[in-house]
């Protein structure tokens, strides 16, 4: 392989994958006869990874193709690792080989509609490592990231559309035991283990609006596992499960059309109707990408458009059991929000002019009245709409 050339910026020994790379690249431009290749390794620098990624890579340069003169190519590389015992559990909600056994497969392929409504990037090779990491080498996406509303409204249109396709039968839910089943029953069992301990300020704080807010927290605890047992109820689709602004990107697609095209699928889950639309709501506004002033516009908008959506595909179902897994899957992230709130009013009183700790306290406190008024509805779902005998007519 002499003729790959690689510059490399990271402490990765990509130096030892020429033969990888060099067949990926010959496969990228369909060619059988490829010159010079050069590769610069980078890596991208992500901040907040998931704790069964070990590192994300962008391999790109320039490559002589056979009667194409010089080409440019781009790669990402993203390395998986083992975590912990509870994370090689098949049905933990962050299962760490979920996303290598994935692209291993072929359940990207089978998305229904993929080429007008969900954009996937292309797998070139799933590859273990001595050391037991798990190397993908994948297409780069290039696209936008959602920043206003409109863009966020369409992302919502596209998910119904998705998951509209499952609820009418057009595709049946792919059968894979690495699957996971009850996605935000294990995200929320692992909030409430790893949340910290706040009861010593809640004992001792006199603020009633915490204290009641503290009263409401802990009676959804004690009906959590009815709450989840209900969710299990809903129609049932394929779900992304973490979509944070920067695993989504608006690309133009066929005809010149927009495409939602999504990343990180480590979260995949078979889940209820409603649900991967509470997580596209709650984690934009949890990390600052949806505003304060924002809130009510887009958690009304947002839901409209899904609901467009499902009924887009032809799903004519009842609409209650959709709000039901939109409002329950976002009061449900008040199980790690909550605690994560008075931990940081506990903090503040140690240092009173933190402005970002200050900022994050405000935007949290919105999310959980937000939360509450949620909740709110789909308790009264239950007792005014009887959504348990929906549920049931409908399976």
């Amino acid at each position: 392989m002499n003729n790959v050339i690689i510059h490399n910026h990271t402490d990765v020994h990509f130096d030892r994958k020429r033969e990888q790379i060099y067949t990926i690249v010959r496969e990228i431009h369909a060619s059988k006869e490829i010159g010079t290749l050069h590769v610069i390794c980078d890596d991208v620098g992500y901040k907040t990874p998931n704790f069964t990624t070990s590192g994300i890579y962008r391999l790109h340069g320039t490559v002589s193709v056979h009667n194409g003169g010089l080409q440019a190519w781009s790669i990402i590389v993203k390395v998986i690792k083992p975590e912990s015992d509870e994370k090689n559990v098949t049905q933990h909600h962050n299962y760490w080989r979920r996303e290598a056994l994935i692209f291993a497969s072929d359940i990207l392929e089978e998305l229904p509609n993929c080429i007008k409504v969900i954009k996937v990037p292309r797998c070139y090779l799933v590859e273990e490592q001595c050391d037991d990491t798990i190397w993908i080498w994948m297409e780069q996406i290039e696209g936008t990231y959602a920043t206003n509303m409109d863009q966020f409204f369409f992302i919502a249109r596209q998910l119904g559309q998705w998951n509209g396709a499952y609820m009418t039968g057009y595709t049946a839910l792919p059968q894979y035991d690495w699957l996971c089943q009850a996605w935000l029953k294990s995200w929320t069992t692992a909030s409430l283990k790893y949340a910290p301990d706040v009861e010593t300020y809640i004992n001792g704080t006199s603020n009633d609006q915490v204290r009641a807010m503290w009263i409401w927290y802990q009676n959804l605890i004690h009906k959590l596992d009815e709450m989840l047992h209900s969710l299990e109820q809903l129609p049932r689709v394929l779900a992304h499960q973490d979509l944070s602004q920067m695993n989504m990107f608006i690309v133009e697609g066929v005809n010149a059309n927009s495409q939602l095209a999504l990343i990180d699928w480590q979260f995949m889950s078979i889940s209820g109707v409603g649900e991967d639309l509470g997580k596209l709501f709650g984690v934009n506004m949890s990390l600052g990408i949806i505003q304060q002033e924002q809130y009510d516009e887009f958690q009304t908008t947002l839901y409209d458009s899904y609901l467009e959506g499902l009924r887009a595909v032809g799903w004519q179902g009842e609409e209650c059991l959709v709000r039901y897994g939109f409002c329950l899957s976002m009061a449900l992230r008040a199980v790690w929000e909550v605690p994560q709130y008075v931990s940081l009013l506990a903090q503040l009183e140690k240092d009173p002019t933190n402005q970002q700790r200050i900022d994050r306290i405000n935007r949290l406190q919105s999310i959980i009245s937000i939360q509450q008024d949620m909740y709110t509805e789909v308790e009264f779902m239950r007792s005014e709409l009887d959504v348990e005998s929906i549920l049931q007519i409908d399976l």
